[in-house]
């Protein structure tokens, strides 16, 4: 017994030592000393480390090894943390101080350098987790043209996030949203690299604040890098076709304002190939660019699985260890659940024994984690404290940023005869669509949170005086109902369900994971579907019958989140498998009562998350209630656009015309003769044609964030004045693109059939009052290539409401070596200007801005003549020249 009790106390010991040891340790060893240069302290530690516990620095883990629902989980834990440490943990997002104190202690107490975990997290456009703030969706915060508001969003999302003990941030995506059809192009802020380029480093700037180690400050990670927000016709993640000079001129400068002037740390590297050459393996982007041109001292993050389609998408390796190779040669830092953790470790490990990667490439990566480490303090204040979270989530502050948020967001496309806006005391207005009554905030949105509709802003704003009538009148995607366990029956038909029969695999092959009795399909999986079944890389096979107890003739339909396809008594009616994501896929079908339909159902899900659902449609959409109330009122509001269903990251579209039914429903409505003001809240231009015809009033509200309903209901009504500016040209069909205010020269669009101008174009909003535009002054007419000059211009308002101006500011190199736009957005300035009042407006032009990559590839300010032109859009410009000498 003694000897029993001598272990023990021996190694409680040797483990309070090993721990304690650090703290006596800081007076001895450098990269203790938080007085010496952060350099010098990512030099000595990684001095001190082995390779194992270097590449344990580069790797991401799943934040649900680390807990048991919302509390930390020692025993999950012990399993990943181990001796060696963590580099990162996502997807944890903790809910208590607690939680994430507790894991840090335990990361730090087991690894000998007291190294402790950075913990990222999604915030596009709010903290991700339940309760936080959630503002507009992207597209809508580059409609507010407002650089001052973006500092202010930025600051409020760094301060919930860091709160909660999270020290990076997934975003912003400065992406350049050229192509509507994509569906990642609601999370970009437009489509010019200006206004993309200030707005997001405003956004940086109030997320990283003047001091990382402040409890409010996080790292910013802008992406996709590089040159991601083009693919070929809107697919997510198709190539990208554009040289350098492309290149750099339009997707780049964002970035490197980003990096170079916003101090950004992190970054993602694109899933897409750049010319040929994948973004995760491309070391002229990653190295040659980011770090040895523009000096990027952060990490570069693979997007989920970037590293892994090296082989499986763009077939340039032929082996998971060889895309390891080339990735971090690259310039990776750490994947992205690419490959277990275990296996990017050790296949790290081997290439560095291989001599196949170098140890100053895993320097290079481990101590950019280690750098960012430091630069947030936590090697000294590892932990959040216990009141942050209350002090300083959601408060009344933030929300009050997210109602001006949604304001400035707010884009008024058509007001004839002034029809907005409304009277409050109108007897009974009808609130009809989709959309009305729906909380849309858009992908990578804050879990749970439910944004004011626009029927409850209404209901808010016109008080009990009026009657507010509400239809939703046919769902934004006709789905049909699921099809319910007493019509579906086994093959045996001994019981109610499908089978079904889950492989861990793609092919539906060999023998399954798991088979089991599926009562309906009705599925949404975060992540595996069952127990042996793999998170990712796994298909299921369904198999039984369909019988109804009534006849009906109409559809049967699939929901899938990737590759899926059905056969019906054999017959293969359904084939989405090689496109995959779609909200709802059907096939006619006349169902005879009582009689059996043998079904097979197939599916694959590549990565992160999926779905499967089974459906018909046994009820019909009807009109007739909506139009009932539309009849009755003075008014009626009809709310239209799309949900993240269909425009969000694989939510890629071959029309931009009103999804399903919409169309049908305004017609049905404006038929009625009572005046129709259309909102559209959406996340990508839409091509309106008939709308903007035929119906009087239209705003656009895109996605408005959790106070947009208020938001939208207060312009209706008067209580705001919309100022937004559209930052995204809208074509009048697919048929247009590309088409983008600053095409070059030589681009044409003439069709025979088709207008060649847009519906609406970039920079484009009006407003209850008017402006006039005076006095363009530039301050001198010639200048040096080094040589800056001064432009102002006073803007009066001549209407009847105080009200918000975006002063634009756009330039013409009129003779170039290389073809340039005829205009091109080099400033810009949101004012508000009471009603009578003139203010001057001034901007400076310097060499940033007049410069371009000439046929050398080199970025310089060529002499000759430039064109200056300002104005509240980007068609109606005032004009002077100035002069470039040589």
């Amino acid at each position: 017994m003694l000897v029993i009790k001598v272990k023990k106390i021996s190694l409680v010991l040797v483990a309070f030592v090993g721990f304690s040891s650090l703290s006596f340790a800081q007076k001895k060893l450098p990269y203790q000393d938080s007085k010496l240069e952060v350099e010098a302290r990512v030099k000595d530690l990684l001095s001190r480390m082995s390779l194992e516990e270097k590449v344990r620095q580069m790797d991401m883990y799943k934040g649900e090894f680390f807990k048991e629902k919302e509390d930390f989980s020692k025993t999950k834990s012990n399993a990943k943390i181990g001796k060696l440490g963590i580099g990162a943990i996502h997807d944890i997002y903790p809910r208590s101080a607690k939680m994430i104190n507790d894991l840090q202690k335990e990361v730090i107490k087991n690894n000998r350098w007291g190294i402790p975990a950075l913990i990222m997290c999604e915030m596009l456009h709010g903290y991700l987790d339940d309760g936080s703030t959630a503002f507009p969706m992207n597209i809508g915060l580059g409609a507010s043209w407002d650089t001052n508001l973006m500092d202010k969003v930025g600051k409020v999302i760094a301060t919930e996030a860091r709160a909660h003990g999270v020290h990076f941030g997934l975003g912003p995506n400065l992406d350049l949203g050229r192509e509507p059809r994509w569906g990642r192009v609601a999370e970009t802020f437009g489509e010019d690299a200006y206004l993309n380029s200030e707005i997001g480093l405003a956004m940086i700037k109030g997320m990283q604040g003047d001091d990382l180690k402040s409890d409010r400050s996080i790292i910013a990670e802008p992406k996709h890098f590089a040159v991601h927000g083009i693919p070929q016709a809107g697919g997510n993640s198709s190539p990208i076709l554009v040289g350098e000079r492309s290149a750099r001129e339009d997707h780049l400068p964002s970035f490197q304002k980003a990096f170079t002037k916003g101090g950004a740390l992190g970054t993602m590297c694109a899933y897409s190939e750049l010319d040929g050459i994948p973004c995760a393996a491309n070391h002229w982007l990653l190295t040659d660019v980011l770090r040895k041109e523009w000096g990027f001292k952060g990490i570069v993050v693979s997007d989920l699985g970037a590293i892994k389609y090296l082989q499986t998408t763009h077939y340039v390796t032929n082996s998971p260890k060889e895309s390891i190779r080339e990735a971090v040669a690259a310039g990776v830092d750490m994947q992205f659940y690419d490959f277990t953790n275990e296996f990017w470790q050790q296949s790290l490990i081997e290439l560095v024994n291989e001599k196949k990667l170098t140890m100053e490439q895993i320097d290079r990566a481990a101590g950019g984690v280690l750098r960012l480490k430091f630069m947030l303090g936590l090697f000294e204040n590892p932990y959040t404290d216990k009141n942050l979270i209350k002090e300083r989530f959601h408060t009344k502050e933030n929300q009050d940023i997210a109602l001006e948020a949604g304001h400035k967001s707010m884009v008024l496309l058509k007001n004839e005869n002034n029809l907005l806006p409304l009277k409050k005391d109108l007897q009974t207005i009808a609130v009809i669509g989709p959309n009305a009554d729906a909380s849309r905030l858009g992908g990578y949105a804050v879990k749970n949170k439910v944004g004011t509709t626009v029927l409850e802003g209404i209901k808010q704003v016109v008080g009990k005086n009026s009657n507010v009538l509400y239809e939703e009148g046919v769902p934004l995607i006709v789905k049909g109902q699921i099809i319910p366990s007493k019509y579906l029956f086994t093959p045996d038909g001994s019981q109610n369900g499908l089978k079904g029969e889950y492989f861990n695999n793609r092919n539906v092959e060999g023998t399954p994971a798991l088979t089991r009795i599926d009562s309906q399909l009705e599925f949404d999986w975060p992540w595996n579907p069952g127990l042996g079944v793999n998170d990712d890389d796994f298909s299921i096979r369904w198999t039984g019958y369909i019988q109804s107890e009534k006849s009906f003739d109409g559809w049967l339909g699939l929901s899938s989140d990737d590759g899926i396809r059905m056969w019906i008594d054999d017959q293969l009616v359904i084939d989405n498998w090689t496109k995959g994501a779609t909200s709802i896929v059907t096939t006619p079908k006349n169902i005879e009562a009582g009689k059996k339909y043998k079904v097979r159902i197939e599916m694959w899900e590549g990565g992160w998350g999926a779905r499967a659902h089974l459906r018909w449609n046994l009820d019909k959409i009807n009109f007739q209630p909506a139009i009932d109330i539309a009849k009755k009122a003075d008014v009626a509001v009809v709310v239209l656009g799309e949900s993240n269903e269909l425009v969000e990251e694989n939510r890629d579209v071959a029309s931009l015309d009103l999804h399903g039914m919409q169309q049908e429903l305004i017609e049905a409505i404006q038929k009625t003769g009572t005046p129709v003001v259309c909102v559209l809240l959406n996340g990508r231009p839409l091509s309106i044609n008939w709308i903007n015809e035929n119906i009087p009033a239209i705003v656009e509200g895109w996605f408005p964030g959790e106070a947009g309903g208020k938001a939208v209901a207060d312009v209706l009504f008067g209580d705001y004045n919309p100022g937004g500016r559209l930052p995204i040209t809208f074509p009048k069909s697919v048929g247009q693109l590309p088409i983008y205010y600053n095409q070059k020269p030589s681009a044409i669009h003439r069709y025979v059939s088709e207008s060649e101008n847009p519906l609406y174009t970039f920079g484009y909003g009006l407003s209850y009052t008017t402006f006039e535009y005076s006095n363009l002054t530039l301050s001198t007419s010639e200048i040096k290539a080094d040589g800056s000059l001064k432009v102002s211009v006073d803007v009066k308002n001549t209407g009847n409401y105080d009200g918000d101006e975006v002063v634009q500011l756009y330039i013409n190199d009129v003779y170039s070596s290389v073809t340039t736009p005829e205009k091109t957005l080099k400033g810009f300035k949101r004012v508000h200007i009471k009603k009578g009042a003139t203010e001057t407006v001034e901007f400076t032009l310097t060499p940033d801005e007049l410069a371009i990559w000439n046929r050398e590839m080199k970025n310089v300010v060529e002499p000759g003549d430039f064109e200056v032109m300002v104005g509240g859009n980007s068609v109606n410009l005032m004009k002077s020249k100035f002069k470039v000498s040589e």
